[in-house]
C-alpha cells in the first residue's frame, strides 16, 4: 500500500494536482501551540520617546513612519508617560546600526532588549 501511496503522490505532481487535508482535527492543538510558542522571541527595539504628552509622542511616530515605513511602531502608556518603541530586531547589532542613523533626530534613542514579534520578511 505504502508503494501505491508513493505513486499517486508523484502522478498528481505531475499532473498538476493540489492535495489538501480536511477534517483532520488533530492537527489544530498542534498548529496552535506553533503559532504561540513561536510568535514570540526575545529580541530588541529602540525607544525613540517618553514624554507625558501623548502629542509628542504622536509627532515621533508619524515622523519615524515617514522615513521606515516597513518597521513597526510601538506605543505605550505606563502612567504618566507614553513609550514610543521602533523595531523588532533579532540582534543587538541589528538594531544598533538603525539607532546609529536616527541618533540625534529623536529626543532618546536607546536600544532595549524586549520580546519582539518575528521580523517581517517584506
Amino acid at each position: 500500500m505504502k508503494g501505491v501511496s508513493i505513486l499517486f503522490l508523484i502522478f498528481s505532481n505531475l499532473c498538476g494536482a493540489q492535495i489538501s487535508l480536511r477534517g483532520v482535527d488533530s492537527f489544530d492543538p498542534l498548529i496552535a501551540s506553533y503559532k504561540t510558542e513561536f510568535a514570540s522571541m526575545t529580541g530588541y527595539r529602540i525607544q525613540i520617546c517618553f514624554d507625558t504628552d501623548k502629542s509628542v509622542a504622536d509627532e515621533a511616530k508619524r515622523k519615524f513612519l515617514t522615513s521606515f515605513p516597513k518597521t513597526d511602531v510601538y506605543m505605550t502608556f505606563e502612567n504618566p508617560n507614553f513609550n514610543l518603541m521602533v523595531g523588532d530586531f533579532r540582534t543587538y547589532i541589528a538594531a544598533e546600526k538603525v539607532r546609529a542613523k536616527i541618533q540625534g533626530e529623536y529626543t532618546i534613542s536607546v536600544v532595549q532588549k524586549t520580546n519582539i514579534k518575528l521580523p517581517r520578511v517584506d
